[in-house]
């Protein structure tokens, strides 16, 4: 009985993995609107009613494949770790995937693809409700806990989230734009990253400039 749970959780896990890869090639190539549930079977190499049994309509099977794509599990079990281990060390392995990520041809779709998210209501309270709300309340945890242990300063784990993420994605996308004139391709990727989690830990200011600041904005 337990084998066969087990081959039925792989086969599962396969075919699911079948249909998401397939969506993004039909979904980056042709965009939401005019993707098709039978162009995504046939790319997937399935019957159009097996996509339904998993996903119930194009747009969950959209935002599926956006979060599966963006936020893979390597990246969850780095953010997991955070409250609990070295910050800079965690901090430069998860720029690290999210550099491995860019290098992916299909990322350079995601602007367009979460532009249709914003134009289309449906598909924004999905991908609000399903994805970006639980995402950034599991990060905003981990912040509180870092906090508590005295890690990292005392400030609005809100405000904090939101910002590193949005540098990052912005850091992301200002590199795919430039392309090959971007002088960050003549860097090492890991000193790349240990500029950006310096920056973020310790900000522009030297100690002495730290010290002329003011006083620390506490909650």
């Amino acid at each position: 009985m337990a084998d066969k749970e087990t081959r039925k959780k792989k086969i599962t896990t396969q075919r699911r993995g079948q249909i998401l890869q397939a969506g993004m090639e039909i979904f980056s190539r042709k965009g939401y609107a005019a993707a098709t549930i039978p162009e995504i079977a046939a790319a997937a190499g399935i019957a159009a009613g097996t996509i339904y049994l998993y996903y119930p309509s194009k747009r969950e099977l959209f935002i599926a494949v956006i979060k599966n794509f963006i936020i893979t599990t390597p990246l969850l079990d780095l953010i997991g770790k955070l409250p609990q281990k070295n910050p800079t060390i965690v901090l430069k392995k998860i720029l690290q995937d999210r550099f491995d990520l860019v290098k992916n041809e299909a990322f350079s779709k995601v602007p367009s693809l979460m532009g249709e998210v914003q134009r289309d209501p449906e598909l924004k309270a999905l991908w609000l409700e399903q994805f970006l709300k639980p995402f950034l309340t599991r990060i905003e945890a981990g912040i509180r806990l870092m906090m508590a242990t005295g890690k990292i300063r005392r400030l609005e784990p809100a405000v904090i989230v939101r910002t590193v993420g949005g540098m990052i994605f912005g850091f992301l996308m200002l590199k795919i734009m430039e392309g090959e004139s971007s002088p960050l391709n003549d860097l090492p990727q890991e000193k790349v990253a240990e500029n950006i989690v310096s920056f973020v830990l310790h900000g522009l200011l030297n100690d002495a400039g730290k010290k002329k600041s003011g006083k620390e904005v506490t909650i």
